[in-house]
């Protein structure tokens, strides 16, 4: 594999100041199910993205380039929006990052555009076919904008009897791809007139969600072939990412958009980190804070121990590959996870195959084996 470390012009590259903890959608839910309170009125709920774009004058090399479509997504940092290219009508996904939600640990200097978010330098400098896109970015007083390629088929449509119920500009709640899950809005709900209302409805329709989780949902789970398929995708980004000195760090299913021909790409590097290759102690590079999903989360996180990126990053795809596979994540619970009690499966692999999710969730992060030496498993090896 040919791919040289990235160089960081700064040295920002510490963790998330905060720790913020999602519980993945495929975890039990013991409290039981929660009530649920029918709307007062039919009243349309603006999306995210329309409420705030709503009155905001966007940078203007931004609008000569593009124009905004349905909303993909919303998150505690930002939200994204689909644009089309006035030149040439490719759809693109564009992020627009909070700037003032920017931990201070997150920024890095970019030599050509200054200051910018971790997530917008880390996809800026690499290259994978497995990897979401870069295309441009752009920044305003307000917002960071990150316009990436849209990629993923939509495998959760609303159902018949719905759709055939709902207008066309019906806002459905989905999962937000290319939006980390662990946060939520802290947006106000204002009211807005009805001539708002109706064009930023029309404008920024929610639409469904093209990631991995909801294919999952829908097919129940993949045969060991097809599993394998797209499980070395994954991997195969992960080595990239690997030798070029970047842990994505929050590796789930939501993480990852699909298309039905079942090519993946890796999305989301707000939780990326960049770590030094060329130093003696690069490799026992320790962490003490984790943001992310507890389901995905390993044993040493979940004790608070101070943990290495790469072995914990093993672990969730020992997650993964057990979840592709199954349809469920392996364990029911944090504590089985810490004690390393994974779930019979109920489904038959083969004998490599569980030789391979066992070795990736080993509950000793030094006996997991490195990236590398995933994609070298005779599982993912032989035809």
């Amino acid at each position: 594999m040919s791919c040289s470390p990235i160089q960081l012009s700064s040295h920002n590259t510490v963790p998330k100041p905060q720790m913020n903890i999602s519980i993945h959608p495929l975890a039990n839910n013991s409290s039981g199910n929660l009530p649920v309170t029918p709307p007062a009125t039919p009243k349309q709920e603006l999306t995210v993205s329309a409420r705030l774009l709503m009155h905001h004058t966007l940078n203007a090399d931004f609008t000569k380039k593009y124009v905004l479509g349905q909303e993909l997504g919303s998150g505690g940092f930002g939200f994204v929006v689909s644009a089309y290219e006035k030149k040439t009508g490719v759809e693109r996904a564009v992020k627009f990052i909070i700037r003032k939600k920017v931990p201070s640990s997150a920024w890095v200097t970019d030599p050509e555009m200054g200051p910018i978010p971790m997530e917008i330098y880390t996809l800026k400098h690499v290259r994978h076919p497995n990897i979401i896109h870069y295309c441009d970015s752009y920044q305003d007083e307000t917002y960071f904008y990150l316009v990436m390629e849209l990629h993923g088929t939509q495998w959760a449509p609303p159902s018949s009897t719905s759709a055939a119920a709902a207008p066309s500009n019906t806002s459905y709640s989905m999962h937000s791809p290319a939006l980390s899950q662990n946060s939520t809005s802290t947006i106000d709900d204002d009211e807005e007139g009805e001539q708002d209302l109706e064009v930023a409805a029309r404008q920024f329709v929610r639409r469904t969600s093209c990631d991995l989780f909801e294919c999952i949902e829908q097919h129940k789970n993949f045969d060991e072939a097809l599993a394998k398929t797209i499980f070395r995708q994954i991997a195969d980004c992960v080595a990239y990412l690997d030798c070029v000195g970047i842990c994505h760090r929050d590796i789930k299913d939501e993480n990852i958009v699909i298309d039905q021909d079942y090519k993946v790409k890796l999305i989301d590097f707000g939780s990326s980190v960049i770590l030094p290759r060329h130093s003696a102690t690069s490799k026992r590079k320790l962490f003490t804070r984790f943001y992310g999903t507890v389901s995905f989360a390993s044993p040493e996180i979940l004790t608070s121990q101070p943990y290495r990126a790469e072995p914990a990053e093993i672990w969730s795809l020992g997650v993964l590959l057990f979840t592709l596979l199954f349809g469920e994540i392996p364990f029911p619970d944090s504590k089985s996870a810490v004690e390393g009690r994974i779930m019979k499966p109920k489904i038959h692999v083969s004998n490599q195959c569980k030789h391979l999710i066992y070795s990736l969730l080993e509950k000793n992060p030094e006996h997991r084996p490195t990236i590398h030496q995933v994609l070298t498993h005779p599982w993912l090896c032989e035809n």
